[in-house]
């Protein structure tokens, strides 16, 4: 055992150490290959050896399960925004009026030093703040901005960023809360763009929308897929014994020390032209950084003085974000192409003469929508100003009249594509409630198929690898997949040869990415039923969902002909029916006495028939009564939206075609029927638990699985009504709440064994009543 245990030190200790010479060095050891082997084989160790799992092991990155929302965290200190100075409209003017304001400040307070004032230029990262909370060096916890005062806990997201230190290095402070921003590198960028250009799908506008979008997913291992960085540049809480460095310059190295990365590069100024040297010295550099920024952030270097020059409600009034003007580039548009997106949306695209932008060459810029061309009057022909939206993609944002060819004439959308898909020449429609165009051809248009296979191989699906957006769109067009469910009969020697280049420049797939293909595309067979519900792309149909369903049917075809389903539809139309029998009978009380009587004979028969469909589903725990603020009701686990949605679906000729398909396959995914899924003779069983603290030996995705198996629920909160707290190491305000409310706590061991033989062995007394 002590040799597993030395092996699990050394590796940790060569990832972590592959971890920091790449992201802090820039001077990478191990190839991707090497740095994957030695990651799989501390991930096997630790499986085989959960006692040896510990919260800061590099394999505690790798997103897990989807989480089921985010939590509310409150900062202990708020966390402001930046007020802005813009390179057009206040320049150089404005740097001196906010460094004389400066100066007042500390003059009005009499606290402005006899040495000139000095300022700290750095980098501003166009990504988003997030906040970094360690105690005793470990991290503990991570939140958005959200509004200043609360943000949300994105903790397990976070986790999955390799630059974050799960444990500091050295003698950190008790309490360090760490400041900065979570930002895509421009390479994992573009290669994100270029991944969703593939797949037909609409690109990421820039950067940080697919920083935002990524750190707000559910599911974890979406992050844990995106290249995403942090850096650090600021502190929120801190130990009151803990020994900061009085400046900015030098917290930023204090930091570095700590194991968090920082901007590579900084200024100090200590006069008006010193900053807006700084200020052009790092507009010239900072496309050679590696990622995006907008602009410059200068701040008062003493950060003791900062107290004194104090805040206004929304910004520190002793730092402010330089605005850099965005690059424009003039070239002539040559013609107007349409992309058809997976969801069928029809995007115009600029094709454009090659012209040099903010470091790279442009070609092609995005057009929006109809609504925009016809705004902006943008015409083939036409000479335009393009910028990079963001700092990355291109979009057209000024046509130079001046220079317009005198034959052009305005674009017509719909003449201009024929009236029809682009691609498959289907019917097309707008949407009268946005400014888009798409193809009405869903189950024939190439783009449409492609966006379903590869829904169907997505991890939250039935998770097929090594079936992106090029696999799935090559699948199609080399006619191999003509439907989803068609990808389960193509050989794998098929899959080996699949060319996902041209013709006359072939790129294969490969025997070894069809071999892993095959192989999960094998195990999908035996998915669970909420698992394929949710691959099908039934329409309100989303994993929770498809989990609740699951729940509650034993079969596909129990659910295409779901008796639970109808009884959630015919309790709503006789819930509507008692309600308007009586609101007919309040507002016509002069009715004459057989009218009301059959009025009343209605009510009766509906109200009957009401209470059998509640008991129906009150019995399979499908529904139960609840109290609203307007008094009691009765609320059932689906509602009639996605119950309709769901039988359409299976009455349709799609849904009828799919089902016969998957029978032709012999795939019969099972469900868990709520009855099944609570065995009543396990402790669990029927109970409540709420999970507190860092838990080392299980993930909480796994414990919450082992207890839902067993008949349990796992909880957010503690209330009276909690069964029991299960208390993990760092246990937070959950534990002082359990107390207060007399719930029995459990530790982790005590925990385990409960799972394992279903007995209560030793939980700890409550400390009141």
């Amino acid at each position: 055992m002590s040799a597993i245990r030395e092996r699990v030190v050394q590796l940790r200790q060569r990832i972590k150490e592959a971890d920091r010479l790449y992201y802090e060095e820039a001077a990478p050891v191990l190839t991707d290959p090497e740095y994957d082997e030695l990651y799989r084989e501390l991930r096997e160790l630790e499986e085989a050896h959960p006692e040896l799992l510990t919260p800061d092991s590099p394999t505690q990155r790798v997103g897990g399960k989807p989480i089921g929302g985010f939590k509310q965290v409150r900062h202990r200190v708020p966390m402001l925004s930046l007020d802005n100075l813009f390179a057009k409209k206040d320049g150089e003017e404005g740097v001196r009026k906010f460094v004389v304001s400066v100066e007042n400040e500390l003059r009005r307070k009499d606290a402005l030093p006899g040495e000139l004032l000095t300022f700290l230029v750095e980098p501003k990262v166009d990504g988003v703040a997030v906040t970094l909370s360690y105690r005793k060096g470990v991290l503990e916890y991570g939140a958005t901005r959200g509004d200043g005062e609360t943000g949300d806990d994105i903790t397990t997201n976070l986790r999955t960023i390799r630059n974050i230190p799960l444990k500091l290095k050295g003698a950190a402070p008790e309490v360090l809360e760490v400041r900065g921003e979570v930002y895509l590198p421009a390479a994992g960028f573009k290669k994100i763009t270029d991944e969703q250009k593939a797949a037909g799908d609409v690109p990421f506008a820039n950067p940080r929308n697919a920083t935002a979008g990524s750190l707000k997913q559910l599911e974890p291992k979406v992050a844990a897929r995106r290249p995403l960085e942090f850096v650090g540049y600021g502190l929120g809480e801190v130990s009151e014994d803990a020994e900061v460095p009085g400046t900015q310059a030098d917290l930023l190295q204090w930091l570095k020390s700590l194991g968090l990365p920082i901007h590579g590069r900084s200024w100090l100024a200590s006069s008006l032209e010193e900053l807006m040297q700084a200020i052009h010295e790092l507009e010239a550099i900072r496309h050679g950084f590696g990622f995006e920024t907008d602009g410059a952030v200068i701040k008062l270097n003493d950060r003791e003085l900062r107290e004194e020059v104090g805040y206004t409600s929304r910004a520190p009034k002793w730092a402010k974000a330089y605005k850099y003007a965005p690059e424009q580039a003039e070239t002539r548009l040559r013609e107007i192409t349409i992309q058809v997106g997976r969801t069928g949306v029809l995007t115009p695209v600029a094709e454009l003469n090659p012209v040099f932008l903010s470091g790279s060459t442009i070609s092609r810029a995005t057009l929006h929508n109809e609504d925009e061309i016809r705004r902006k009057d943008i015409r083939i022909g036409d000479m335009v100003i393009i910028e990079k939206a963001g700092e990355v993609i291109p979009a057209v944002v000024q046509v130079v009249v001046e220079q317009r060819p005198a034959d052009s004439v305005p674009f017509d959308f719909l003449a201009h594509i024929g009236g029809k898909c682009p691609v498959c020449g289907g019917p097309v429609r707008r949407d009268p409630s946005f400014a888009m165009w798409s193809c009405e051809n869903i189950s024939g248009c190439p783009a449409q198929k492609t966006r379903r296979l590869e829904f169907l191989a997505k991890r939250g699906a039935l998770d097929i690898d090594n079936l992106g957006g090029i696999v799935a769109d090559k699948l199609i067009e080399r006619g191999l997949v003509k439907e989803p469910l068609d990808l389960f009969e193509v050989p794998e020697e098929q899959l080996a040869t699949l060319n996902l280049g041209t013709d006359e420049e072939p790129r294969v797939f490969g025997a070894k990415n069809a071999a892993k293909l095959v192989e999960t595309r094998e195990r999908a067979r035996t998915m669970p039923l909420e698992r394929w519900l949710h691959a099908l792309a039934i329409p309100e149909v989303g994993e929770t969902t498809a989990h609740d369903l699951g729940r509650f049917h034993q079969s596909i075809e129990e659910v295409a002909d779901s008796a639970v389903l109808r009884d959630v539809l015919e309790f709503d139309w006789l819930k509507a029916e008692v309600d308007g029998t009586k609101s007919t009978a309040r507002a016509n009380k002069g009715l004459a006495a057989p009218e009301l009587a059959a009025l009343a004979e209605r009510h009766r028969t509906a109200m009957e028939s009401l209470e059998a469909v509640k008991q129906r589903l009150a019995a399979i725990g499908f529904g139960k009564e609840t109290r609203k603020k307007d008094g009691a009701g009765f609320v059932t686990e689906l509602g009639p939206v996605v119950a309709r949605a769901v039988r359409d679906w299976f009455a349709s000729e799609e849904g009828t075609r799919i089902l016969r398909r998957l029978k032709e396959l012999g795939i019969s995914p099972k469900g868990q029927p709520a009855a099944a899924a609570a065995p009543s003779g396990h402790v669990f069983s029927g109970k409540t638990l709420v999970l507190t603290g860092t838990l080392t030996a299980i993930k909480r995705g796994a414990a919450t699985e082992a207890i839902r198996a067993r008949g349990g629920n796992v909880g957010s909160s503690v209330s009276k009504k909690t069964d029991f707290l299960v208390v993990g190491e760092d246990a937070g305000s959950k534990l002082e709440e359990a107390r207060k409310h007399g719930v029995p706590e459990l530790t982790e061991a005590e925990f385990l064994q409960m799972l394992e033989d279903g007995e209560v062995t030793a939980a700890a007394p409550s400390d009141s009543e």
